[in-house]
């Protein structure tokens, strides 16, 4: 007997899979990725369903229901599932995403014929993130 899956199709099994929410199956399908994070840090432990519900002080049935991917939970039976297993499974301390701004500013001075005739033959100052730019226009 070949241990290889057969490809299967059936009319109403698509129309039923089509017609699941988007929301809902999103939903859904961070349920079962919570109960595998759970259950594999209770293997890593070396802990079989009686010892994991010894340790959380529920029935084995509890336990079922949690690694079935279906549960709703509380957020105090996560958080006490975190401080037990020693995982995180909530984000909650989120990083801020940093942000870079940058700035170009232009100074535009006034100055007298006198002057301007001094500053022109000057080197500019160095001041790495500045542009010095002298106009010569009459009648400043």
């Amino acid at each position: 007997m070949s241990k290889k899956a057969r490809e299967y199709s059936s009319q109403i099994l698509e129309r039923i899979i089509s017609e699941i929410d988007p929301k809902e199956q999103i939903k859904c399908d961070k349920r079962m990725m919570l109960a595998i994070k759970i259950e594999e840090a209770m293997i890593a432990k070396g802990w079989k369903k009686g010892d994991f519900a010894r340790e959380m002080e529920k029935h084995p049935s509890v336990i079922t229901r949690w690694l079935s991917g279906t549960n709703n939970f509380e957020s105090d039976t996560l958080f006490e599932l975190e401080e037990k297993l020693g995982i995180n499974l909530i984000n909650i301390l989120e990083k801020q995403k940093e942000q870079i701004l940058h700035f170009h500013l232009n100074l535009t001075q006034k100055i007298k014929t006198d002057d301007r005739i001094n500053i022109v033959n000057e080197p500019a100052p160095n001041y790495p993130n500045a542009v010095w730019a002298i106009n010569n226009q009459s009648g400043c």
